[in-house]
């Protein structure tokens, strides 16, 4: 049995070296023998450390949440000082996204397109996605203190909805003037809770 760090460094080389074998080939055509090749550590060693397939694609999906979960809660720390609402629109439609987050996003969208087939990956795909919706609601709570849980939901789950239809539109070529108008309508939607 491998020590305890030695294990922990080896899952995290296999779950970077999936997140990077599904941005070149997608999910389901990244194999053991691409992850071991991408990763630099024999197939053998792969399947010891992550198992199998199944179990790959279960930790893959712990691993881009959890790094999501991060850089979000690392983003909503940076911009406590800032009482406006600008810094959401500023942050989530940037056009240049740092460089964790990028890497990232083939892995994040091919892993909710495949959720129905996996029941964990499922479970931990909503719990990534039902995390947003209650950390920005209660952001917005404490950002306004007048409007109700409701509204900060409904405002919460709108914001976040946009958001994951603009970011999942990402590799295409769109004009700015959609990112510009999802700032917009993102501003608009907090504005009802003034």
């Amino acid at each position: 049995m491998s020590r305890p760090s030695v294990k922990a460094e080896k899952k995290t080389a296999i779950m970077s070296a999936f997140v990077r074998c599904i941005a070149k080939r997608g999910l389901d055509a990244t194999s053991l023998d691409d992850i071991a090749q991408e990763s630099g550590i024999s197939r053998s060693l792969v399947r010891h450390f992550a198992g199998n397939r199944e179990d790959l694609v279960n930790q893959v999906a712990d691993y881009v949440a959890y790094e999501f979960e991060t850089i979000w809660r690392q983003q909503e720390q940076a911009h406590r000082s800032d009482s406006s609402d600008d810094w959401l629109a500023t942050v989530l439609f940037t056009a240049d996204p740092e460089g964790d987050y990028k890497a990232m996003l083939p892995a994040f969208y091919a892993l909710l397109s495949a959720a129905h087939r996996y029941p964990r990956v499922s479970e931990r795909m909503t719990q990534c996605f039902e995390l947003y919706v209650a950390d920005l609601t209660e952001e917005l709570q404490q950002r306004h203190p007048k409007a109700g849980l409701d509204a900060c939901q409904q405002v919460a789950l709108g914001v976040i909805s946009i958001y994951f239809a603009w970011d999942g539109f990402r590799g295409l070529a769109l004009a700015q003037t959609i990112q510009h108008n999802n700032q917009k309508l993102v501003t608009r939607l907090l504005a009802t809770l003034n």
